[in-house]
């Protein structure tokens, strides 16, 4: 028996339809958000601020900030370092001939 098909189902793409408005009766982005009340925003800011969280996420953003900034440095260090021990063994093989 043969690992190949004999019959292949041809392949059938369908269109996707887009109804898109005209340009002038499409809704503009954000039209529709409306500030929220005052009583709104000072339940929002309670909640974001407490002090308990705060050195929390402080602590993890700064970690995390630092983490960044060792990997940025290790990569610029290293990638440098091929280059150096390239021209190292050119000069160490130009030296011997």
């Amino acid at each position: 028996m043969s690992d190949e098909f004999i019959l292949v189902a041809p392949k059938v793409v369908i269109p996707a339809e887009t109804l898109t408005p005209p340009v002038d009766v499409a809704p503009l982005p954000g039209v529709t958000v409306e500030a929220p009340p005052p009583e709104q925003v000072r339940a929002a800011e309670a909640y974001f601020t407490r002090q308990e969280e705060n050195h929390l996420v402080a602590g993890v953003m700064g970690m995390w900030t630092g983490t960044l900034l060792l990997h940025d440095l290790a990569v610029e260090h290293f990638e440098d370092r091929d280059n150096i021990d390239e021209a190292r063994e050119r000069n160490k093989a130009k030296e011997k001939e």
